[in-house]
């Protein structure tokens, strides 16, 4: 059995073949350097660890200066009864917890 392809599909065959071997030759002419395997994406858990820490103590400390002000009355809090608007309406209750002794 013969295939007989003619000269129309031959051209088309070419260029695409012309058009792939080009797009072929700009990849590898944009590749990337080669970087080391072991510096691949790795995160480093150690460093990442470090920072965790260190955001944790700086928490600590801004919370320890606002409990610092609570308790020596540089800040009053007072708390007031929710105006009633005109559309909304006044939130629901919320039950008391019962004091534990």
């Amino acid at each position: 059995m013969t295939v007989v392809v003619d000269k129309y599909t031959r051209v088309v065959l070419t260029v695409i073949a012309v058009l792939l071997s080009l797009v072929a030759v700009g990849m590898w002419c944009q590749s990337p350097a080669m970087i080391d395997s072991a510096q691949a994406g790795i995160p480093d858990s150690g460093q990442q660890l470090d920072e965790v820490i260190a955001q944790l103590k700086e928490v600590n400390e801004n919370l320890q200066g606002i409990s610092e002000t609570l308790v020596s009355g540089g800040m009053k809090v007072q708390v007031m009864e929710p105006t009633e608007t005109k559309k909304k309406a006044a939130p629901k209750a919320v039950p008391a917890v019962p004091a534990v002794k």
